[in-house]
């Protein structure tokens, strides 16, 4: 009579008939893990099923594909059995040792001893699974027998900083969420031994072991230099410190403190004129006619008249009169009490705390004139990217020309270039007709002068025509890069006049009536007016 065994809930199923004994293996899933074969023969005793072939059944077990087969009776051997034989594979890094079984040959499983005993004739004697080996010996399917401990790689080194460079040229911060352009960070000062940089050194990382029991050894941090620089001096072997008083200057690739040059007068004929390969600060004034030069940035907690100012950062705590011949010329941010009859120019931003009266200005970015009475009236005034003021012009219509969307600086510097290379053009063709002119006479009727001058301008026009090939490449990179032209806008948060004549981006408008609260800005290639 056939009677059926087990289920897809067992991992198996075998039907017995008449005519034998047929078996389906399940593969596992998330709820029935798949049956191994000590459990599986474990069944099939308990049903008296004992004549099968054992290299099938493991086969079967191996495969667990759900389709049933015939049991084929046990071979006629004698009565004699012979282990499946199998290999241990060592990898190439000795971190691992695996077994893979010949099931061609053989009808018993090999035991877990036998597998050890295998390992430990390879001389495998760390990082041995006996769990993984009792699956593996179970399923007759290849296995990961020994697995080493894989090395943990070191840290890198890395330089810790002890001071804040993003707050440079920030408006300090007061009560209410209110900010001071009187105060702009300039400078960020360190004193006589203070810490700069901290190195926090490499780690040697920690060593592995493979299978053999040897230690791998971890591949070590890379180290990193102190970023030392100019006034700077390592301690204790990971700390940089100053040697002086003075700001700190980075430049990505070293820390170095520039000398604070401090000046208790005004800048007059008692101190002259100052160049100095640092920072300045000056106590009083900058009278008329002298010049300020420094490589790095520039306080004065006075006022500026008809003189010249020079500097990385340039603060000044008063205003500047310029009588039409005051400049100031920063490299990069210049803040400011007022700015009167004067010519100044920054790289990035200017700030003045109270008012523009007929100069001129030209920033690589922004222009804000947003503290106390805060208006710009005449003159000329231009930035990369925005300008903002509380009033633009004033009731008396005065022409006020503003410009935005294009750095003011970079045009200055391609019209100037323009007006050399144009002379420069203009002068070589005047050599090359004066060398045809001289070339059509024969070289010995030539006056020794001639011969001389004709000399003179051959050797002149090659050098001058490399120039000239060079400025055209400048112009034209020039000339691309103003053809990438921001997004510009011009802001009142009062009143702007008429008067007041507005670029953006190349395009013109003239305010013709007052605009309250307005922010100009392009649209669609129009200038259009929103609130602000």
């Amino acid at each position: 009579m056939e009677r059926t065994i087990g289920g897809i809930h067992e991992g198996f199923q075998l039907v017995v008939k008449a005519d034998g004994n047929y078996l389906t293996v399940y593969p596992g899933s998330k709820d029935t893990p798949a049956i191994d074969l000590t459990t599986l023969k474990s069944r099939l005793a308990e049903e008296g099923v004992k004549d099968y072939d054992k290299l099938q059944l493991a086969r079967l077990v191996r495969a667990a594909d759900g389709f049933e087969a015939k049991l084929d009776a046990a071979p006629e051997d004698d009565g004699e059995n012979a282990i499946i034989p199998f290999s241990i594979e060592i990898a190439n890094d000795a971190m691992t040792a695996a077994v893979r079984f010949d099931d061609n040959r053989g009808n018993v499983p090999p035991d877990v001893s036998d597998v050890l005993d295998a390992l430990a004739a390879k001389k495998v004697v760390y990082g041995i699974d006996r769990d993984a080996i009792g699956r593996g010996v179970a399923r007759l399917t290849p296995f990961m027998a020994a697995r080493g401990t894989a090395p943990e790689a070191g840290t890198d080194a890395r330089i810790e900083k002890k001071f804040d460079m993003g707050a440079k040229g920030r408006p300090a911060e007061r009560a209410y969420d209110r900010v001071d352009y009187k105060d702009m960070n300039i400078f960020i000062r360190a004193n006589i031994g203070d810490v700069l940089a901290v190195r926090i050194p490499e780690t040697a990382g920690v060593p592995g072991k493979n299978v053999f029991g040897e230690e791998v050894p971890a591949k070590p941090g890379k180290p990193a230099a102190l970023p030392q620089g100019k006034n700077t001096r390592v301690v204790n072997e990971h700390e940089l410190v100053s040697l002086i008083d003075g700001q700190i200057v980075d430049d990505g690739k070293k820390i170095s403190v520039d000398p604070h040059l401090v000046i208790d007068s005004s800048v007059d004929v008692g101190t002259g004129n100052v160049d100095f390969a640092g920072s300045v600060e000056i106590r009083g004034d900058v009278e008329s006619g002298f010049t300020v030069k420094a490589d790095g940035d520039v306080e004065i907690k006075g006022m500026i008249g008809g003189a010249e100012v020079t500097g990385r950062n340039v603060i000044v705590h008063g205003g500047i009169r310029g009588m039409n011949v005051g400049k100031i010329n920063a490299e990069e941010d210049i803040s400011i009490s007022f700015v009167e009859n004067a010519n100044i120019v920054a790289g990035r931003d200017i700030y003045v705390n109270d008012v523009v009266l007929h100069s001129e200005m030209r920033a690589g970015h922004h222009i804000r004139v947003e503290g106390r009475r805060g208006f710009i009236t005449g003159g000329k005034v231009g930035a990369g990217e925005s300008i903002r003021a509380k009033v633009l012009g004033n009731n008396f219509y005065v022409q006020t020309n503003l410009s935005v969307g294009v750095d003011p600086n970079l045009k200055y510097r391609y019209d100037t270039l323009g007006k050399e290379y144009q002379a420069n053009v203009k002068r070589l063709t005047e050599i090359r007709l004066s060398l045809e002119t001289l070339k059509k006479q024969p070289l010995m009727s030539l006056s020794e002068r001639r011969r001389e001058q004709l000399a003179e301008l051959t050797h002149a026009q090659f050098p001058l025509a490399g120039e000239i090939k060079k400025m055209k490449e400048k112009l034209e990179e020039m000339e691309s890069e103003l053809e990438e032209m921001k997004r510009g806008s011009i802001a009142a948060s009062d009143t702007i006049f008429p008067g007041v004549n507005i670029t953006i981006n190349g395009v013109k408008k003239s305010v013709e009536e007052e605009l309250k609260h307005a922010r100009l800005q392009m649209l669609d290639g129009q200038i259009v007016t929103g609130i602000f």
